[in-house]
């Protein structure tokens, strides 16, 4: 292949001065022009078992609407064989959750509510963010709270990593007390204690305005379902269960249709048009949205230009258009290919590693900017012959982040907003 010594750090200008014919018959040639066809629509779902993160909370945001993220999860003994005593009585059930980072407003109240999950998890099946499990219909929690991430968390006298605790036993004791009548046979072993204990199913409610997704790490020893009770024997009494790599757990996320979007937003997205594009353009995470991209004027670029044709440089540019600073952009995006039956496909200029491809956020020019040489030369190399569904732009690691973010279209109206372009510095060799 013609494109395969590029270098990351040669010029675009340089590439080929070593080469034959003589330079002087190399016309170097630039262009930002090239078509692009643009625009954002919803995504399925996207898998969300056993995530690196797991989110709670909401979003009202004035673009995207409201977002509510939740998730199932299963707890696990501390210690088998454990035994609650004769006569157990409960003093309070506490669940207790380890901050790892957020995305939004928090100085907006959320509401967590606690459920008990009433069907199987299981770790090797894969769950998607649009899964429901069935539940028990008893709000456990109700709870009342601003997110606090950063904050040292205070446990007695021990000051601690931010955290949160939520008290389940305060409106109901049924869940405590069912815990407490587990009998010792099904307290011997993690599978046992499972099948009688199903798990937890933790949400939020919507939001009037504004908000925040706080990301919760489970698989730390800060996180932990706590009961709190006395036997005839002894009083004062604790146990933990906890929420480790080996538990089931999965985020689920309610966008409810972006009913309450912008009209601008669900001009394009929900109803489909597309023209739409050419002004703003959309990606969000939790299964949220994404852009398709096409570019149909490169498969017969050849026939206009020549066949001899080399692309050095194809950098594709994304210019924010999002001013809101309580939505932060993603610190990286990703760039893949359409196969064309619904999934992925990694583009080859991936392959020399993401300091060459791109996808993370400049902010010194609110850009993000992908070098897709690779993909361009073979798209004008094979032309028509070649089957091309085109890309997609999505939040990278969408699965376990809230982020979200709004650019500028192919042709957007003020002149002074910079488009969605793909700049191309390609040489065409005369033939004579």
């Amino acid at each position: 292949m013609l494109f395969g010594t590029f270098s990351c750090n040669k010029n675009p200008e340089k590439i080929g001065d070593n080469l034959q014919p003589d330079r002087n018959q190399i016309h170097l040639i630039k262009t930002d022009t090239t078509t692009i066809v643009a625009y954002s629509v919803v995504d399925d779902s996207i898998r969300t078992d056993e995530a690196s993160n797991m989110l709670l909370g909401s979003i009202k945001d004035p673009i995207f609407g409201t977002v509510v993220a939740g998730f199932y999860t299963q707890v696990r003994l501390s210690t088998n064989g454990h035994s609650f005593g004769d006569n157990p009585q409960l003093d309070s059930l506490v669940l207790q959750l380890a901050y790892s980072n957020y995305y939004g407003d928090t100085t907006t109240q959320q509401t967590i509510q606690v459920y008990e999950l009433e069907e199987d998890l299981n770790i090797d099946s894969a769950y998607y963010s649009n899964f429901s499990k069935q539940t028990g219909s008893f709000d456990f929690a109700n709870y009342n709270f601003y997110p606090h991430p950063k904050s040292p968390f205070i446990f007695g006298e021990d000051t601690l990593a931010p955290a949160i605790r939520v008290r389940l036993s305060d409106i109901s004791a049924d869940l405590g007390n069912k815990i407490l009548q587990i009998p010792d046979s099904e307290l011997d072993s993690n599978t046992n204690f499972k099948e009688a204990f199903k798990g937890l199913f933790i949400t939020a409610q919507a939001t009037a305005s504004d908000g925040s997704i706080s990301y919760f790490n489970l698989p730390t020893a800060l996180t932990r379902l706590s009961i709190y009770y006395s036997n005839d024997t002894d009083d004062s009494l604790r146990y933990d269960f906890y929420m480790t790599s080996t538990e089931a757990r999965y985020n689920r996320y309610q966008h409810f249709g972006y009913q309450d979007a912008s009209q601008a937003f669900k001009s394009q997205v929900v109803d489909k048009d597309t023209l739409l594009g050419q002004q703003n353009l959309y990606v969000q995470a939790m299964g949220g949205i994404k852009t398709k991209l096409r570019f149909p004027n490169l498969v017969t670029m050849k026939n206009t230009v020549g066949e001899n044709l080399i692309i050095n440089e194809a950098k594709l540019i994304f210019s924010s258009n999002n001013d809101d600073e309580s939505f932060t952009p993603p610190s990286q995006v990703a760039l893949l290919k359409d196969n064309g039956s619904g999934g992925y496909e990694v583009l080859p200029d991936q392959f020399e590693g993401d300091a060459y491809f791109g996808g993370l956020y400049k902010k010194s020019v609110k850009e993000y900017q992908f070098r897709i040489t690779r993909y361009v030369q073979d798209m004008v190399l094979r032309g028509e012959e070649r089957d091309d569904f085109g890309l997609y732009m999505i939040v990278y690691g969408a699965s376990a982040k809230a982020d979200r973010w709004v650019f500028n279209g192919t042709s957007p109206t003020a002149d002074t907003l910079k488009p969605l372009r793909l700049e191309l510095t390609y040489s065409v060799v005369d033939s004579q």
